[in-house]
């Protein structure tokens, strides 16, 4: 008996149709036509998903990143983007509440023992340590997040001042891990423009080696379960 060769499947190359809805999987995230802004910590697109995605209808919502609020005795003063943040979080029906500046150790809090449901770090828009900030934003998230709630990262790829490329994917899964969380989902978050990636400028320097491109934003998302004592 012959077996029969195997046969590649082939590749549909016609035209799509005009008109035909273009599928866009779950685990990329559409920003709009625009190219992304790298100096930019909370894209109001992927910020505005994540709160729908992972966050309960009513429920409690806190950013952080790894500038602190600035503080003057009583006063308390939040970056203006981080302002427009927490802004348009309330305008989709949730309360926040901003993370309290204090002089407590990473990691002080006991986990489980805060309000939050979803708290939202962003490490887009810094030339830093990813495995250090990895390490210090998932510690301050875990002890703000109820049990059940989950913690989102954005970051990115990008280039140090003295041009190592610096990925945050994997100190950001090891941080949360040591934390116990489970890990639910890495999504990619581009803009798109039908059913192509937006282009974005290159920015090499002329007399220099190539730079990283900002093409996306990596979401991770993390879950703090129930234990067994729950």
């Amino acid at each position: 008996m012959t077996a029969k060769p195997r046969t590649r499947p082939t590749r549909n190359t016609a035209a799509r149709p005009t008109g035909e809805v273009v599928a866009i999987p779950s685990t990329l995230w559409p920003t709009g036509p625009d190219p992304l802004d790298p100096g930019h910590r909370w894209p109001a697109p992927i910020l505005t998903r994540a709160v729908e995605e992972f966050c309960p209808p009513g429920g409690r919502v806190s950013l952080l990143n790894r500038h602190a609020p600035a503080t003057r005795g009583e006063l308390r003063a939040v970056h203006a983007d981080t302002t427009a943040a927490y802004t348009l979080i309330e305008s989709l029906g949730h309360p926040t509440d901003p993370a309290p500046h204090t002089g407590t150790a990473p990691g002080a809090g006991p986990v489980g023992a805060g309000s939050v449901d979803l708290v939202v770090v962003s490490l887009l828009a810094d030339h830093l340590d990813p495995v250090t900030t990895a390490e210090h934003t998932v510690s301050q998230a875990v002890s703000r997040l109820a049990v059940g709630g989950v913690l989102v990262v954005l970051g990115r790829c990008r280039h140090s001042r003295t041009g190592v490329l610096l990925d945050p994917a994997g100190p950001v899964v090891a941080a949360a891990q040591a934390a116990d969380l489970l890990y639910l989902q890495h999504v990619i978050a581009a803009p798109v423009t039908e059913d192509t990636i937006t282009r974005t400028a290159s920015a090499d320097p002329p007399d220099g080696p190539a730079r990283h491109v900002v093409a996306h934003i990596d979401v991770f998302a993390f879950l703090l379960p129930h234990t067994t004592q729950d």
